[in-house]
């Protein structure tokens, strides 16, 4: 009997030791309990292990556990990544993960991001500056080579660019636009290979051939005809390619549009015309932390009003040209409907009258000029 109450009372002590290692606050070793903080950023939800949670949440797990994680993004938005503060991340972009829980307490982020933006894209303003002779140029309806002028010095000084080192000479975007406008013919002052038939603005089919004449110029390649002033000391020479799209499709033309934009490169696009109406309270992209102000279209309008800067246009051949930076799909700017989903494309419209990045509902396109190194 002596030797029965020794046994039981040497199991109960052994027991004891086993169950008391993994008692604890989570401060101990292997099969300790922690805790797990898992949120999201504006524009999505989370869920774990299937449940969705609401908002920021705390978990207990096991050192070791594996947690299954999805993000799923709310209209107009995208999944970016997840980060975690320590663990281990599945798969950090993909939007259904898992997460391995470490030995201490940790947090996991889902990040979403309003549509697709390039950030830090020049944001230049009419009118140009007065550099050139004015005998050359007037400078009315110069939208084109400034929209232009923001994506030279975008591959150039904010990208660097190895193809694109001092093909702005150093010059700032509303000099570079005065240069881009001779090569354009804008305004038909410019370069005699180009024919604007006496019309003001640009027409769409000159952009492409303008830009690169001036983009390769330096002192190996001279355009023809030798423009009429000197070549910008320093400027450099490059062969790049510039698209000319005039498609009516509307899924064919923003499908080519994101293209660009999901490959990090900015584009000219022209619309028919340009009379932007404030549409609703602008907002934050998560993920750059650019403001982006929604638009909506006016009625068609020939020409612009003040204080606007002057500009005329014709359906079809000369529109209101602006720098492409980024899109956001099925999105209602204000959430509170029932006005249907729209597809937008966030822009720079070199207006001084309006904010940097302006989303207008994908309509009323006329030409996008992609640009590619």
């Amino acid at each position: 009997m002596k030797h029965k109450l020794i046994s039981v009372a040497l199991v109960t002590t052994l027991l004891f030791m086993i169950l008391g290692s993994s008692i604890g606050c989570g401060g101990g070793g292997g099969g300790g309990s922690y805790t797990l903080t898992v949120s999201s950023t504006t524009g999505g939800a989370v869920a774990v292990n299937n449940v969705t949670i609401p908002g920021t949440t705390l978990f207990t797990f096991a050192n070791g556990t594996v947690v299954n994680l999805t993000a799923t993004a709310n209209s107009g938005y995208r999944f970016v990544d997840w980060t975690a503060t320590a663990g281990t991340l599945g798969n950090a972009t993909a939007a259904t993960t898992t997460y391995t829980m470490p030995s201490q307490n940790a947090t996991v982020t889902a990040h979403f991001a309003l549509g697709t933006l390039i950030d830090n894209v020049p944001d230049a303003n009419q009118p140009p500056t007065l550099t050139l002779p004015p005998t050359i140029l007037n400078f009315k309806n110069f939208c084109a080579p400034i929209a232009m002028a923001n994506i030279l010095e975008y591959w150039d000084d904010v990208a660097n660019h190895a193809n694109a080192q001092n093909v702005t000479a150093g010059l700032i975007p509303e000099t570079v636009a005065e240069y881009l406008g001779y090569f354009m013919d804008t305004n038909n002052n410019g370069s005699p290979a180009r024919a604007n038939a006496g019309q003001l603005g640009t027409k769409d089919v000159d952009m492409a051939p303008g830009t690169l004449e001036f983009v390769s110029w330096d002192n190996v390649t001279i355009p023809i005809p030798v423009p009429p002033f000197p070549l910008p000391a320093g400027k450099l020479g490059y062969n790049w390619s510039v698209l000319t799209s005039c498609g009516v499709d509307y899924n064919a033309t923003l499908n080519l549009y994101k293209n660009a934009i999901d490959n990090g490169r900015p584009l000219v696009v022209s619309f028919d015309y340009w009379n932007p109406l404030p549409g609703g309270a602008n907002v934050t992209d998560p993920e750059t932390g650019e403001l982006i102000s929604p638009y909506y279209w006016g009625v068609y309008m020939p020409n612009s009003l003040p204080p606007n800067p002057e500009e005329y246009w014709t359906l079809g051949d000369i529109g209101h040209a602006v720098t492409g930076v980024g899109y956001i799909l099925n999105w209602d700017p204000d959430g509170a409907g029932p006005a249907p989903l729209t597809d937008y494309v966030i822009v720079h419209d070199n207006w001084p009258t309006t904010p940097v990045n302006v989303a207008i509902p994908w309509a009323n396109w006329n030409c996008l000029h992609p640009v590619d190194l």
